[in-house]
């Protein structure tokens, strides 16, 4: 248990990877920092937890930046972590699975041969797609290098002409929904399916998303030890420089006098002075609650009321006695589509939409007992599923909803066995997660697991904010939701605190 200080010259309010680079940063330049936790873990959605020896994740698969060069890897050299941790490079992205097709997704160029022999008649629009898509990552990672919040006018100048006149790609789909663009360049429904469930945000997001990915080429990487191990390297890197990590400890408001933050107030009253916060929480829960609607202008408490938020998801945990590497399984995450129709694959029916097998412990043996495995399903049902999971007006968990949740999840285990024969007989241990236990574990709205739904057109928040000294870090803000995209975040919070701190030219 940490002894809470009265006063810090930061208070990083959640421990999720974006708040935890955010503070061991920070600290690293010799400020004095605590990180607030409300769980009794850090990580937020990048956690692991155990079930009778088999080790599961609870929200990620896979990400990038963890080599020589990338976000990760640099951001845990700058705090002498590198050698804390290993990543096991994964040759595959994903596997694709329909009922008349099984696609792997490494580089563009395989990709494109493998669809063209599934799709003859489409070659000239797969060519067509995916060089479009190889020309928007390479536009966005130009674009993306830049952070807005860190400079002046004359840099931000600078990224708008990059925009309008060297990012054709970008202008040209940006305010586009993937139904949209896929519509325009294919008319099989197989192929529609195969592109629009590359990620799980459905025909309504916005086509960049999906293109990036395609066209980017990354290389995949997966802690070994599962995401809580990724999670605590960077809380070590946090106390090893002299920052504090309190877990347990709940935030309950931001405290501004002036427009200005004055600190934080915690669950039992205590409150603890700082000349900065960095919020790693929830985005309307961070302003709507924890700042109050008495310190926002109308029309950005409005904007934070109104914006849509990212689905959360439906998870089944499963330790099975099966020797999946013999049934040809090797660690590659398996998207499944039950139907060719990206409106029904990404609707509420738990019997066709987007469901994810992960088979972790493929890629890392520690996570299952010998002769064991785990598996996981994820599908991306709703939080307001049948009225909330059937659960009542008093928010208790009653026997409807752990039935409901039963009921579900061997929907998923059924649909499972057509790629995994015979799963349901091989089930040592379940775990049932539903939107409603990430929001109790997570505090994010709904559960949301991806911050603000990615809608065409749509604007990033910024990670300044309309209160002085309180800046955002994490899934809510600029550069967007995941792993390779929250520690930026983190790191560039740390920069906006050192700019007010250290005033310099940043363009």
């Amino acid at each position: 248990m940490v002894n809470l200080k009265e006063r810090y010259d930061v208070v990083v309010v959640g421990a999720g990877l974006g708040g935890l680079t955010s503070g061991a940063l920070l600290a690293k330049a010799g400020l004095s920092v605590l990180v607030a936790e409300q769980g009794s873990k850090p990580g937020g959605y990048c956690v692991s937890f155990q079930r009778q020896g088999f080790t599961f994740d609870a929200g990620i698969d896979a990400t990038m930046g963890c080599g020589k060069g990338g976000a990760v890897y640099d951001t845990l050299e700058e705090l002498g972590l590198t050698s804390d941790i290993e990543f096991i490079r994964l040759a595959t992205g994903m596997r694709i699975i329909g009922a008349e097709y099984d696609v792997r997704v490494t580089t563009v160029e395989a990709l494109a041969e493998k669809l063209k022999k599934l799709f003859p008649p489409e070659s000239a629009g797969i060519d067509a797609f995916l060089g479009d898509c190889k020309a928007l990552a390479s536009e966005m990672a130009g674009l993306m290098e830049a952070v807005p919040d860190l400079m002046g006018l004359g840099g931000k100048l600078g990224l708008m002409v990059k925009f309008l006149f060297k990012s054709p790609k970008m202008r040209k789909y940006s305010g586009k929904s993937t139904g949209e663009v896929l519509n325009t360049f294919f008319k099989e429904p197989r192929l529609r399916a195969i592109f629009g469930t590359i990620v799980p945000f459905g025909p309504r997001a916005m086509a960049p998303l999906i293109m990036n990915i395609l066209g980017g080429e990354a290389v995949g990487y997966y802690p070994k030890g599962g995401a809580q191990a990724l999670v605590d390297v960077f809380a070590k890197g946090l106390t090893k420089h002299g920052g504090e990590l309190a877990l347990k400890t709940m935030v309950t408001r931001i405290l501004v006098k002036d427009g200005r933050v004055t600190g934080v107030e915690l669950a039992d009253g205590t409150q603890i002075r700082s000349r900065y916060v960095v919020s790693n929480a929830d985005g309307r829960e961070t302003f709507l609650k924890l700042v109050g609607e008495g310190h926002l202008n109308s029309k950005f408490a409005r904007e934070i009321k109104e914006t849509r938020l990212s689905g959360s998801c439906f998870l089944v945990s499963l330790g099975v006695d099966l020797d999946l590497r013999a049934m040809g399984f090797d660690g590659t995450t398996i998207h499944y589509n039950r139907s060719d129709d990206l409106n029904e694959i990404f609707s509420a029916d738990p019997e066709k939409c987007w469901l994810s097998i992960m088979m972790h412990s493929l890629r890392d043996r520690s996570q299952a007992p010998p002769g064991m495995a785990t598996i996981q399903l994820v599908a991306t049902l709703p939080y307001d599923y049948m009225g909330e999971w059937k659960v009542g007006k008093d928010g208790r968990r009653s026997k409807e909803y752990l039935q409901l949740k039963e009921a579900v999840a061997d929907k998923l285990i059924l649909s499972a066995e057509k790629v995994i024969p015979n799963l349901s007989k091989h089930i040592i241990v379940k775990d049932i997660a539903t939107p409603l236990t990430f929001e109790r574990y997570t505090l994010n709205s709904e559960g949301a697991s991806m911050g603000w739904f990615p809608s065409p057109g749509g604007k990033m928040r910024s990670q300044k904010t309309p209160i002085k000294n309180l800046y955002q870090a994490g899934a809510w803000t600029s550069p967007g939701p995941s792993i390779y995209m929250v520690v930026p975040s983190g790191r560039n919070a740390a920069q906006l605190v050192l700019n007010e701190i250290r005033p310099k030219t940043t363009e």
